[in-house]
């Protein structure tokens, strides 16, 4: 997807919140597209992404088809969107994501999935949790396939 397609997927679902469609909570993102986009270069299918709550640019550029997305959202389920197809995983608790993405990571290695990377995408608020800070340190220590992206709002 390209800059323009991800800010009109985001405005149209503000719009749906907005209307009171959708019963559950979102959390809508922009200003980072661009950086996104260069980044979702360097991730194939074979990778494994991990986000926090404020996850649709990252399940878009992923590859899961906006239709998929917007049903999983309509459904309620914005900050819990998992698609194990696509090896894109999301969650709400704050700091959540992390060791479980780690523990990905470190399946990797022991069954030598080695053409597999796991990027992290959390904010610059779950980056201060402990949670997070011994997630880095054990994917650091242990040498994992891990990327960890800090977004700042």
């Amino acid at each position: 997807m390209d800059k323009k397609q991800l800010i009109d997927f985001e405005n149209e679902i503000a719009e749906i919140y907005e209307s009171g469609e959708i019963r559950g909570p979102i959390h809508l993102r922009d200003g980072n597209e661009d950086k996104l986009i260069e980044i979702f270069k360097e991730i194939d299918s074979r990778d494994y992404v991990f986000s926090t709550w404020a996850n649709h640019l990252h399940v878009l550029l992923k590859g899961v088809p906006p239709e998929k997305l917007k049903a999983r959202i309509l459904e309620g389920e914005s900050m819990a969107a998992n698609f194990p197809e696509y090896n894109c995983y999301t969650s709400a608790i704050v700091g959540g994501i992390c060791p479980i993405a780690v523990g990905v990571a470190a399946g990797l290695i022991r069954n030598k999935k080695l053409l597999s990377r796991v990027f992290i995408f959390i904010g610059d608020m779950t980056l201060l949790t402990g949670i997070a800070s011994e997630s880095i340190r054990y994917s650091i220590n242990y040498d994992l396939p891990v990327t960890w992206v800090i977004e700042d709002n």
